[in-house]
């Protein structure tokens, strides 16, 4: 029963969103340690595409509770992650004549753009959490 409480739909998605971040982090993190290397094609996450399909159904990655058709099940679907995050390599811009097509200034706005993103995801878990203590303790 506590399992249920302390994963809620909601909270399994700012979850994943926060751990989509994290990977994203990484990956900007190698683009600016690589942006001097010769031949380096940089990387992006895409997430974004996907997830508006599911939330859109256009996809049937999506199972709809019968009792609510606002209820999403984003979390496993047959042991697998529904939303999985996909690694692009970009190779159509080059911004230099080695081949390397990273751009410290897209990078640093990338980077960001994930921080305010990432803290949207927490403040939202946070809330999340609040709003359980509230309804626990009963307190308004």
């Amino acid at each position: 029963m506590l399992e249920k409480i302390f994963s809620t739909p909601t909270q399994k998605m700012l979850n994943f969103g926060m751990d989509l971040a994290s990977v994203r982090n990484e990956i900007i993190a190698d683009n600016i340690a690589n942006a001097e290397t010769p031949g380096f094609k940089r990387h992006e996450v895409s997430f974004e595409e996907k997830f508006r399909e599911v939330l859109e159904n256009k996809t049937n990655h999506m199972k709809l509770d019968a009792r609510n058709a606002r209820h999403m099940q984003i979390g496993e679907e047959d042991g697998q992650n529904v939303l999985q995050p996909e690694l692009r390599t970009i190779y159509a811009t080059s911004a230099r004549n080695d081949g390397n097509n990273v751009d410290i200034d897209v990078e640093m706005a990338n980077s960001s753009k994930n921080s305010m993103y990432f803290e949207a995801m927490n403040r939202g878990i946070t809330n999340e959490f609040r709003l359980l203590r509230l309804a626990i303790s009963g307190r308004g």
